[in-house]
């Protein structure tokens, strides 16, 4: 993968990690819920977070450039 793909892919990582995490989409997962006994914006927050971080990872560990 090229730097300048890996690049664009961690902006636009970014830029989904924002929406994600901000208000409105929040709001949909402000429920009186639980799952497995966890409250369900708790468990959202960290489920999204974990995954932007594991696919920021791979993204960066995609092997070398193709230069």
């Amino acid at each position: 993968m090229s730097a300048a793909l890996r690049s664009q892919r961690l902006i636009a990582l970014f830029a989904f990690g924002w929406g994600l995490l901000n208000f409105p989409l929040l709001a949909l997962w402000d429920r009186a819920l639980t799952v497995f006994g966890l409250p369900l914006l708790p468990l959202a927050l960290f489920v999204g977070w974990a995954l932007l971080i594991g696919i920021a990872a791979w993204i960066a560990e995609a092997g070398p450039p193709d230069d």
